[in-house]
């Protein structure tokens, strides 16, 4: 039994994709063990130097409290400060925990304690993540017409020969818009996120990457620097974060459903193992055959009031494309 050609595609492609998480996975050992053993030898050193300062904290009890820190840290809870001024569970804390659970970014940075809310994490999941996915099809659906306008104009402004491929004009005009979109939520969007949460350029730049792909590794979170701990803008910049969320992610799936009409047989069409309907060098078209009076195709006592306006089509090869077709 012979192998089809797009299955033979499909396991070379899987080897180089595992090829490809293997040498992404030593990679970033390479670039990020000497800087965890080097964050390491600093906590040895404060943990040392701690203990010297303080000679009536033994080394158990540090330890647990340190473990308890940790614990409370991964649940969102951050013991510095006053502990009950700035809670992890305030409504505009749980918006954005709600926004980032229905869009599947979930950074991670704050997450269910009891059991109750874990069942209900999973409850509101089954629901909001189909409501998001319905929303943002029906907000894309709506600006790809926009999208169809802005490349009819630029199709007609700036390809005006008459023998250029248009799969070519097509390219070109989605990469432009591509680089439009790309600027509006990712390069302006890292600029404002460098002024208000006091990141370096490129640290915003990569929160926002990573948000907008749904990683949402929690490395970085909005609202939560020590800018924001006494502000009394932070509610309304937290909720502000999640309509960020929502119109970026609009964005992101606009270019997907843009990029894939630019070419004919994407690539996941070298993987396929269905054969098309029509082969390339068929010379066949769906044509609609010529109207036929009413008594001819359903005889003359027969009730002819749901057959008006009716068209029939018939797929013709290149040599009876002329021929009339005989009415039934």
């Amino acid at each position: 039994m012979a192998i089809e050609r797009g299955t033979i595609r499909l396991l070379i492609f899987v080897l180089i994709y595992v090829f490809y998480l293997c040498i992404g996975s030593l990679i970033f050992a390479t670039l990020e063990a000497p800087v965890e053993e080097a964050e390491l030898d600093k906590l040895k050193e404060l943990r040392e130097q701690f203990l010297d300062k303080n000679q009536c904290v033994n080394n158990e009890d540090l330890e647990h409290y340190v473990l308890r820190v940790i614990q409370a840290v991964k649940h969102g809870i951050k013991p510095i400060r006053n502990l009950t001024t700035f809670p992890s569970w305030n409504f505009a804390s749980a918006f954005l925990y709600s926004g980032t659970l229905v869009t599947t970014i979930g950074y991670g940075d704050i997450a269910p304690v009891s059991d109750k809310g874990k069942v209900f994490t999973i409850i509101f999941a089954l629901f909001g993540i189909p409501m998001t996915a319905i929303l943002l099809t029906a907000i894309v659906e709506r600006m790809l017409g926009v999208v169809d306008i802005i490349e009819h104009w630029m199709s007609r402004h700036y390809f005006t020969q008459p023998n250029f491929p248009k799969s070519v004009i097509r390219a070109v005009n989605v990469s432009l818009l591509v680089v439009l979109i790309v600027t509006l939520i990712l390069l302006l969007p890292a600029l404002f996120f460098t002024l208000t949460e006091n990141w370096g350029y490129f640290d915003a730049l990569y929160f926002c990457f990573i948000t907008l792909t749904t990683v949402g590794l929690g490395d970085y979170t909005p609202g939560d620097g020590e800018a924001w701990l006494g502000s009394k803008y932070r509610n309304v910049y937290k909720i502000l974060c999640v309509l960020y969320f929502l119109i970026g992610l609009s964005f992101v799936v606009l270019i997907l459903e843009m990029c894939a009409k630019v070419p004919e047989d994407h690539p996941g069409m070298l993987f396929t193992c269905h054969k098309p309907m029509l082969d390339d060098d068929d010379d066949t078209e769906l044509k609609p055959l010529r109207s036929t009076p009413e008594h001819e195709r359903y005889g003359e006592n027969e009730d002819t009031n749901d057959s008006r306006n009716t068209t029939q089509y018939q797929a013709l090869s290149g040599e009876d494309k002329d021929r009339p077709y005989p009415s039934p």
